[in-house]
């Protein structure tokens, strides 16, 4: 990007596109700090190489507005032998506190370090909306 006003006429562009999205600060402002940067990569991608470490839980919401679950799935298919995914299947940015489901896998894994099967799948429930005054 290259300057201010490219950034904004992206920006515009989203929310156009996705009005009920809102977009996510934290991503605007993560990508409001390379404006004018050059294209010079420091930190590459690369694919992943994960050795000598316990099996890591991966946690994701199929619907996740802020991390896609793409990105959890590619992640785990780099590293099969080190990773296991647990999807819920429902919405939302953060997995933990979404159902008793991926709160019991996470917390028997935390606490117990007892692994989820891989390919696990927690079902979607409905969110508990809490009054206003209650907050």
């Amino acid at each position: 990007m290259r300057d201010h006003r490219e950034f904004a006429a992206l920006t515009r562009r989203a929310e156009r596109t996705a009005p009920h999205m809102k977009g996510s600060p934290l991503a605007r402002d993560a990508v409001a700090a390379c404006v004018g940067r050059s294209a010079d990569t420091v930190n590459p991608q690369h694919r992943l190489r994960i050795t000598k470490a316990p099996k890591i839980l991966l946690l994701n919401a199929r619907h996740d507005p802020s991390t896609a679950y793409e990105w959890a799935v590619n992640v785990h298919r780099q590293s099969r032998t080190a990773t296991v995914l647990l999807t819920y299947e429902g919405w939302g940015h953060g997995v933990y506190d979404r159902s008793d489901c991926t709160r019991n896998a996470t917390d028997a894994y935390l606490i117990d370090l007892t692994v989820p099967r891989d390919g696990t799948r927690c079902a979607a429930v409905e969110p508990v909306v809490t009054p206003m005054s209650a907050r």
